[in-house]
């Protein structure tokens, strides 16, 4: 599979293989920083190190406290002071090994070190394979505002190896089964039944079901991309369940929800507003969220002041003139970008949530 000249590799013998990967790419790579966390170093970093430095001959390491609250500015300014202190240049390569905080900040230091070196994502977690990985954003946050600073650079490849989602929590896996929903609600309602189907065998996390899961998230989100390169509106159905989600993690300081659970909160929450706005019944809401539930994520709404909620909404890098911005169902497999929306009606549609628990 391929997106924008970005070879997507899914091989459970991938972290075995890598060196012939990265050899097969024709790169005059002599150096390599992994960028990782010390979660996942502490399991795969040997592994990936020794299976790389057979293709590349210097390898560094630079490590990040796990967490959203690594993803910061400040941290990015110690990657880059990094780089600079173990003289990486332009024919130097950045490989990314971890969940989508790594993915993200990597990405961002890769596109801006020497205004731009090559880039490989290795992503460890299912969240980090059906989304952080594909489509070029990266980006940090701001202390009230999720993603607000970044760019779009594509990496060279991105290198799945299915079999590490066996060692992942089950909270992070079910984290990551947020994103996968929302590919079948923004884009194929046969996917959305198929994981309705399938997903006692996901959660079980059988080899070839979650193989056939990650491919098609991929696919669709590279299929999404294709069509909006240049992040010029369709790639906006994206962030389906985000605008709400991520003023659910600023409100929380990034503490209590993981992304995916907030993203989990955010589509259900989007469900609603569809609603309020004539654009789904019921039965859509039911059917959405009992999937969600059925992955074992969450659809109640956290006790956040409506105005904080909305006053960070209106931080969303989607909003365009004061308009908030979302992103509303039409049915399943189908969605729409909203930007006409009142403060009223937002106010209606949280109330409804919070009476809906």
């Amino acid at each position: 599979m391929t997106q924008n000249d970005c070879e997507i590799a899914i091989d459970p013998q991938g972290f075995k293989d890598i060196a012939e990967y990265l050899k097969r790419k024709n790169r005059p790579w002599q150096s390599a920083l992994i960028i990782s966390d010390e979660n996942v170093w502490r399991y795969l970093g040997d592994t990936i190190k020794h299976n790389a430095s057979q293709a590349i001959p210097r390898i560094e390491t630079f490590l990040l406290p796990p967490g959203e609250t690594s993803k910061t500015i400040e941290q990015l300014q110690k990657c880059w002071q990094f780089m600079l202190d173990k003289n990486l240049d332009k024919s130097s390569l950045v490989i990314s090994l971890g969940g989508g905080v790594v993915t993200d900040l990597a990405g961002f230091a890769a596109a801006t070190f020497m205004r731009g070196i090559d880039l490989i994502h290795i992503p460890t977690t299912l969240l980090g394979m059906v989304d952080a990985a594909i489509g070029g954003k990266n980006g940090v946050n701001l202390p009230s505002a999720k993603n607000i600073i970044g760019t779009i650079t594509h990496p060279k490849m991105v290198l799945i190896d299915p079999s590490c989602l066996q060692s992942l929590s089950e909270k992070e896996f079910r984290s990551g089964m947020a994103e996968v929903i929302k590919h079948g609600i923004i884009w194929d309602a046969g996917y959305f039944n198929y994981l309705d189907h399938h997903m006692e065998q996901i959660l079980q996390r059988k080899p070839e079901v979650v193989a056939t899961t990650i491919a098609r998230s991929c696919e669709i989100k590279s299929e999404v991309i294709q069509q909006d390169q240049r992040h010029k509106g369709l790639r906006d159905i994206l962030n389906y369940g985000h605008t709400f989600g991520h003023a659910i993690e600023s409100a929380t300081g990034y503490q209590t929800y993981s992304h995916g659970e907030a993203v989990a909160i955010g589509m259900s929450c989007a469900g609603y507003l569809g609603r309020e706005m004539g654009m789904v019944d019921n039965l859509f809401i039911a059917r959405q969220d009992a999937l969600i539930r059925k992955a074992g994520l969450p659809v109640e709404l956290p006790d956040i002041p409506f105005d904080t909620l909305i006053d960070l909404m209106a931080k969303d890098k989607k909003t365009v003139h004061g308009r908030l911005t979302f992103v509303l169902p039409r049915q399943i497999g189908h969605v729409a970008v909203v930007d006409t929306i009142d403060r009223s009606v937002l106010v209606n549609t949280l109330n409804a949530k919070r009476q809906s628990a």
